[in-house]
């Protein structure tokens, strides 16, 4: 087996996989499937008024990351402009309210830049 690659499987390795980054925190996509919203069944879960029960769901498929709007009542941004699909690029910020999360795909140094500017950024708690 290549090392360099993540195996096939439903569960990506940590080591290999994407993360979002947010209020310099570091959340490993390690599922196919990362929902995102308020209610407590999401694997992300946010604390805030303003986001939708279940606002929006990342799904790994043919190799890369899709951000869905799960018809939230205030949308779903990815660098500003509001998506219902969008392929996720590393370095990419997402916008959900007023919570900004920064995805980030196998580079140390966005990381690091990542963490660093989502810095105050707050609101959310994750259940991983």
């Amino acid at each position: 087996m290549n090392h360099n690659q993540a195996p096939p499987s439903t569960h990506l390795t940590n080591q290999y996989g994407a993360s979002l980054v947010v209020n310099k925190q570091v959340i490993p996509l390690s599922s196919k499937i990362t929902r995102l919203g308020r209610h407590l069944e999401n694997d992300i879960v946010f604390h805030e008024e303003f986001l939708s029960r279940y606002h929006a769901e990342i799904i790994f498929e043919n190799r890369q990351y899709v951000l869905y709007d799960r018809n939230s009542t205030g949308g779903t941004f990815v660098n500003g402009k509001k998506i219902d699909r969008c392929i996720l690029n590393s370095g990419d910020l997402i916008s959900l309210g007023n919570i900004q999360i920064m995805f980030v795909n196998n580079s140390s140094s966005l990381m690091s830049k990542s963490t660093s500017m989502t810095q105050g950024l707050g609101g959310f708690h994750g259940k991983r």
